[in-house]
């Protein structure tokens, strides 16, 4: 059935190119290579992973446009099967249509999508609306899609309606989707977002239930019933700009949080609550960001910068404008400890020294053609401590560009 779903969406897009021509396409790709070891080898075991994805925009007409986005993430090219097959996980991040209508004080985007559509948590729908920079946290970064982490999964199949204003830049959007966030049923999403983005003031916020659609009630086959529902919420802040002396930057968010109406409970898991607080520092020359986080194993998983689900990060660099190009060199520092959650900050007797994760991170980037090339060297210092020197170095090489 997906697969049916995902045809005729394919076929709807390019039917579309069809009736309207394709006036014009603006697109990203980018690419990483990962050069590490196999954390779950007692024994060095060297890792060549490769991280891309591919992002592009087909204007039909001033009012129709649609986009693709899709992510690949491979096991380790360094084995015999690398000159046959090797597995991959490939990921279909966002295919959408989007309809705009102009009204005397307000535009109204109207889009259908697959995948996640201006996820929470990525600063893509401040970006799209309002033609802001980005705003998203350093330490967020990942090659898999052109948004960094997401608070909750605002993923599926399903439509979403957004409302932006044209004298002040607000806006305020209703989505509805169908996912499988629940391990029995198809789930029913209802989300509400709002956002503004003021010279000094930046936020975007996003609300919703989902309610799974059982085929049993009471032991009997029904057509839906729903004995449950879940909720999830997120938030982004920026008090300031990227170019204050000082900022502060937030997220928030909680992810199926359940309700049972018959039970008259509420459960939050601590291990689906995000939270990150980042002050930073601007003195006209160079950047310092301090970084506290809690995040979900499941996001930390997919970023380049951390390793471990609680923790303090670091981050000074600085960028250098020359006559021909623009540099940034930088660094980060920081330590943490996997597998801690919100819950065990008390009593703090449940952390041992002996498991904190120290590293430093150089990187550099610059512009190179239409792209940039970034490099970045990771030094794991406990694995010195645990005796695994060959563990303890991670390079990362990745280059993105505009088509």
């Amino acid at each position: 059935m997906k697969k049916e779903f995902l045809v005729s969406i394919l076929l709807l897009v390019s039917a579309a190119s069809r009736v309207f021509g394709v006036t014009a396409f603006t697109g990203y790709a980018g690419g990483k290579l990962n050069q590490g070891a196999n954390e779950q080898a007692d024994d060095y075991e060297g890792e060549l992973k490769l991280q891309a994805f591919f992002a592009g925009q087909f204007n039909f007409n001033q009012n129709v446009w649609s986009h693709l986005e899709f992510s690949i993430d491979t096991d380790n090219l360094l084995t015999d099967e690398i000159f046959k097959k090797t597995p991959a996980q490939f990921r279909i991040d966002e295919l959408s249509i989007t309809g705009k209508m102009t009204f005397t004080s307000i535009v109204n985007y109207l889009s259908a999508f697959i995948g996640m559509y201006d996820p929470i948590g990525s600063d893509i729908l401040l970006q799209r609306y309002f033609g802001i920079e980005g705003i998203a946290s350093k330490v967020t970064d990942s090659w898999l899609g052109t948004g960094n982490s997401i608070l909750y999964p605002q993923w599926g199949i399903g439509v979403a309606d957004v409302l932006k204003s044209y004298t002040l830049p607000t806006l305020i959007g209703l989505y509805a989707y169908v996912n499988s966030e629940d391990p029995e049923y198809k789930v029913f999403n209802i989300d509400l977002r709002g956002a503004l983005s003021f010279h000094y003031f930046t936020m975007d916020l996003a609300a919703g239930l989902g309610a799974p659609l059982a085929d049993k009630s009471q032991g009997k086959d029904v057509i839906v019933a729903i004995n449950k529902l879940y909720w999830h919420m997120g938030s982004t802040l920026l008090i300031g700009n990227n170019y204050t002396a000082a900022s502060l930057f937030s997220q928030l968010g909680i992810n199926n949080a359940s309700i049972e109406p018959k039970a008259n409970t509420m459960a939050v898991s601590p291990e689906t609550c995000y939270f990150l607080i980042e002050p930073r520092f601007y003195n006209g020359v160079g950047h310092t960001h301090v970084s506290l986080y809690i995040l979900p194993k499941n996001t930390v998983s997919e970023l380049m910068i951390l390793d471990d689900t609680m923790g303090i990060n670091l981050n000074i660099f600085q960028n250098v404008n020359t006559r021909n190009n623009l540099f940034t060199i930088g660094m980060h520092f920081g330590a943490g400890f996997d597998d801690k959650y919100i819950d065990d900050l008390l009593p703090p007797d449940s952390f041992n020294i002996s498991d904190l994760h120290a590293y430093v991170i150089p990187y550099f980037s610059t512009n190179i053609l239409a792209g940039s090339l970034n490099t970045a060297l990771k030094i794991k210092f406990h694995e010195f401590v645990n005796k695994k020197p060959g563990k303890a170095f991670v390079i990362d090489l990745g280059y993105k560009c505009k088509l």
